[in-house]
């Protein structure tokens, strides 16, 4: 009888067993979900305030598809993720609380771009609170991904209009036409010049290393190709930017201003 009785007993437990954890990761997973709408809910004038730059800005419209995209690669990962442990950690209590006060910190002094970052900073630590580290690292680029999504960059703008001036006058120079050159105007015989911000192109930047980290992460596996196809997007759009203002000079120039037309011309 023990004999006959072993081999039903056996199959029984890793089959309870799993059952049970697969029901467990459910449940946290559908915590998870219904704390990010909290979330959402809590800090919708943060999220609000983001929508709204997103609306009236050019240079920061990618910011629509920064959360779709993020949910994608989510989905993408979902087999990786539901073969991995997924359990709460309370370690992560800590780093909420730090960034919560964080937030309210910048609201209380006005500071929105902190106080962006971190309502959207606070979505991977609720991942990390709910399902644990190793869905964090499995997660780990569609919740990096979502800080894109932040509206900064303008402190680029003048740094970028004093690059773009001081490399079309140096270009131009170099074709042998004399230049005048103060800050942000030059003057060649042809004409006056000036650098205004929408030329700083901080847009193309901005929209180009976006799309960088998305295709090298989609595209390479391996992290020096990712960094240098990334390290790539920040840097060909600079000097993009300045050969296009170089060509518009020399376009005026040549064409007697007849392209550039006015007297002080802006790039």
């Amino acid at each position: 009888m023990n004999m006959a009785q072993a081999p039903l007993s056996g199959p029984s437990s890793p089959v309870s067993g799993k059952s049970t954890s697969g029901l467990a990761d459910t449940r946290w997973l559908y915590l998870l979900l219904g704390l990010i709408v909290l979330q959402v809910a809590v800090y919708f004038n943060t999220y609000l305030s983001m929508g709204q730059i997103w609306w009236r800005s050019e240079t920061f419209s990618h910011g629509f598809l920064i959360f779709p995209i993020a949910a994608w690669l989510i989905w993408r990962n979902r087999a990786e993720l539901l073969q991995s442990p997924l359990a709460p950690d309370l370690r992560a209590l800590l780093p909420l609380l730090a960034v919560v006060a964080g937030w309210a910190v910048a609201r209380s002094v006005d500071v929105l771009v902190v106080e962006q970052f971190a309502a959207v900073l606070m979505l991977p630590v609720l991942v990390w609170l709910c399902l644990g580290l190793r869905a964090v690292w499995v997660l780990a680029f569609p919740l990096a991904f979502m800080l894109l999504a932040v509206p900064v960059g303008e402190f680029q703008i003048y740094p970028m209009m004093r690059f773009t001036a001081a490399f079309t006058v140096n270009a131009v120079r170099m074709t042998g036409i004399p230049v005048f050159w103060d800050g942000m105007f030059f003057t060649l015989p042809s004409g006056n010049w000036n650098i205004v911000e929408g030329c700083s192109g901080v847009r193309y930047i901005i929209a180009s290393v976006t799309l960088g980290v998305l295709y090298a992460y989609l595209t390479y596996h391996s992290y020096w190709r990712r960094a240098a196809f990334i390290l790539a997007a920040c840097i060909v759009p600079v000097f993009a930017n300045g050969m296009r203002a170089f060509i518009i000079v020399m376009l005026g120039h040549f064409s007697n201003m007849k392209i550039a037309t006015g007297v002080d011309h802006l790039i």
